[in-house]
Order: C-alpha cells, then sequence, then structure tokens
C-alpha cells in the first residue's frame, strides 16, 4: 500500500511533509527523536520548507492516528512505525534503542488508578551488546 493510502486509510490528510516523514520512519530502523528527523530532511534539503513545528506536528498526527508508536526513554522520546508486534531494548549505555522478538502479550489495560490507559508498550532496559564488547576490551 502506497504511503499517501495509508495515510488516508487512518484518517490523516496525506500532506507532502507527513508522506515524506512516515516514508523515512518505515525505512529506518534507528527510532529516531523528532529532532532528528528535522535534522535528516534538513541534512538532505529534500523539503525546502520544514520547520521543527511541522515535524512534531506530523509525528503527532501520525502516532494518534496508530501510524506510528510512541517510545518514552530515559534521554528522549522517540518514534517508530509500527511493524508487526514487537519489543524494544534500550542500551542506557550509548542511548541506543533496538527492536527485539518476544514472544511476550502485553494485558490490555484500560484504565488504573482513575486514568485511562491509550496504549502499553515493553521497552528492556540495559546494556547493548556492542557496549558489552567494547567493555571487554
Amino acid at each position: 500500500m502506497k504511503t499517501a493510502e495509508l495515510l488516508k486509510e487512518k484518517g490523516v490528510k496525506p500532506t507532502v511533509h507527513r508522506v515524506e516523514i512516515l516514508e523515512y520512519l518505515q525505512k529506518t530502523r534507528t527510532h529516531p527523536t523528532a529532532d532528528e528527523v528535522y535534522d535528516h530532511f534538513k541534512k538532505r534539503g529534500k523539503l525546502a520548507v520544514l520547520s521543527r513545528a511541522t515535524v512534531y506536528n506530523a509525528l503527532r498526527a501520525l502516532s494518534k492516528a496508530g501510524i506510528v508508536s510512541v517510545i518514552i526513554t530515559p534521554d528522549a522520546i522517540r518514534y517508530d512505525f509500527v511493524r508487526e508486534n514487537h519489543h524494544h531494548f534500550y542500551c542506557h549505555k550509548c542511548k541506543t534503542v533496538y527492536d527485539v522478538e518476544l514472544d511476550v502479550d502485553l494485558p490490555e489495560i484500560k484504565a488504573v488508578d482513575g486514568h485511562e490507559v491509550q496504549y502499553a508498550q515493553l521497552t528492556l532496559v540495559g546494556i547493548c551488546s556492542n557496549c558489552l564488547k567494547k567493555d571487554e576490551h
């Protein structure tokens, strides 16, 4: 399915910026922050008229529609194109977020202590294999 069609299907107006940002998130596995998304396009000069506010607004619209998931880490809020069910591993040493395959289903929680729960995420925190290898040397 084309990106613009996916956006329309989810009720999001397919602006040039939203299409480009979503296509970038579909291709990357780095779980970028909003500022990293902005920097990616600014460095390439691909989107001539692009502000940080436009990036933040596009990411908000994509996450609200359920196309992009918000990953909350201790150092930043990151974004990930919603793929098949997967979870994340956050390395507190190098600040990298990795996709991990776990056969774990999260419980469906609708409310807790009077708060409405909109989604739940599983992020494992520790030291990644790359950092562990560096520490061995």
